[in-house]
């Protein structure tokens, strides 16, 4: 090997290590790019283990807990499957804090009138200690997707209202029923 083959070589191998470092360079600032907007796409996740994540933004004040809520919603496992649905049940359905599962009232509280979102929560969120009731997949968590229709301020107390009225309804009518059946017939 001459002189000048030997003193060529070490500013070749140089070149190739500079190479090697911007071409992981230009991979590590590509990597952090997808990161930084990926991020409307990663949930927040909350200390109750909560995930959820706005798809599009509402307007006015979050769903506070004197509020009513028309929902549009659909309730899938893991796998995907359909367990309920608004729909199922002819359309935007009411809902109040204090009539959902914990976990669903702590997904409304960052809710907004015309937003839509998508949230997970395990099922002891929704049922505590107990066992899901029939149609829930038993290791499946609870996937939602929401879309705030109104949000009607201080409306849980009329959906309270409404529900009582109903039960006093259905009361009488179940204490009519056997007074009907025991009239003599002619």
């Amino acid at each position: 090997m001459s002189a000048a083959e030997a003193a060529h070589r070490p500013a070749k191998s140089g070149r190739a290590v500079a190479l090697w470092l911007a071409f992981l360079l230009i991979i590590a600032a590509g990597i952090g790019l997808a990161w930084i907007g990926a991020g409307s796409l990663r949930p927040e996740v909350t200390a109750s283990g909560l995930q959820i994540r706005t798809i599009k933004s509402g307007k006015g004040d979050p769903i506070t807990p004197p509020d009513a809520a028309l929902l549009d919603y659909i309730l899938t496992a893991d796998d995907g499957t359909v367990i309920d649905s608004s729909e199922s049940h002819g359309g935007a359905q009411p809902f109040a804090m204090d009539q959902v599962f914990p976990g669903f009232a702590e997904a409304m509280k960052r809710m907004q009138e015309g937003g839509e979102y998508r949230f997970s929560m395990p099922q002891r969120l929704a049922f505590g200690e107990s066992p899901p009731p029939p149609g829930f997949p038993k290791d499946s968590a609870l996937n939602f997707e929401v879309r705030v229709r109104k949000v009607v301020r201080g409306g849980a107390a009329m959906m309270q209202q409404m529900q009582r009225q109903q039960q006093q309804q259905q009361q009488q009518q179940q204490q009519q029923a056997p007074q009907q059946q025991q009239a003599p017939q002619q």
